[in-house]
């Protein structure tokens, strides 16, 4: 179901900005396209957490500088930052204004970074299951809107025409994003 303050057009946008993989069939029930690995959420992270705190799995450090494909849910943010959106393993909204950084974020969020061409984008939040792929990057870094990343995930600018094309595994409905 479409959330009703989505115009048409705006929807139309959103499917044809976040879709640079969907249209290599970015299904996240299809095996990802050649050069892409799958990364899990439950991959960043040993468990339990010990002694040094959260330390990064060999999976996800191997990944470094690869090219990715992650199933997430987008931050609902009351102040969406431009050409920036937060991926997380469960639905997450932020009340920024009234709780400022005292927020539910899990340690695994992704910022996914638009391509340089769409840096001043204001993605609409969409609930549901995003599919992405990109290249990772790790490491502590600042974040325009205010916090720190640790992982990253660079979406990679393509044609309008390939990221609006139909993918054999896409419903005529928007469903997964990439």
């Amino acid at each position: 179901m479409r959330p009703a303050f989505l115009s048409p057009a705006m929807l139309c946008t959103l499917c044809i900005l976040s879709m640079p993989s969907l249209a290599h069939g970015g299904s996240e029930n299809t095996p990802p396209p050649a050069g892409v690995q799958d990364l899990a959420f439950s991959d960043f992270y040993l468990m339990p957490v010990g002694p040094l705190g959260l330390e990064p799995t060999k999976k996800l450090l191997g990944l470094r500088a690869r090219r990715v494909r992650l199933v997430g849910y987008m931050v609902h943010e009351e102040e969406p930052t431009p050409g920036v959106i937060m991926l997380t393993p469960r639905p997450v909204q932020l009340a920024e204004v009234a709780d400022g950084p005292a927020d539910d974020l899990p340690a695994t969020t992704v910022f996914v970074h638009l391509p340089a061409n769409e840096r001043q984008r204001v993605i609409p939040y969409r609930a549901g299951p995003w599919v992405l792929t990109g290249t990772l990057e790790l490491g502590a870094q600042p974040e325009s809107n205010q916090r720190m990343s640790y992982t990253r995930l660079r979406l990679a600018p393509v044609p309008l025409e390939q990221a609006a094309a139909p993918s054999p595994a896409t419903p005529a409905s928007p469903q997964p994003h990439s």
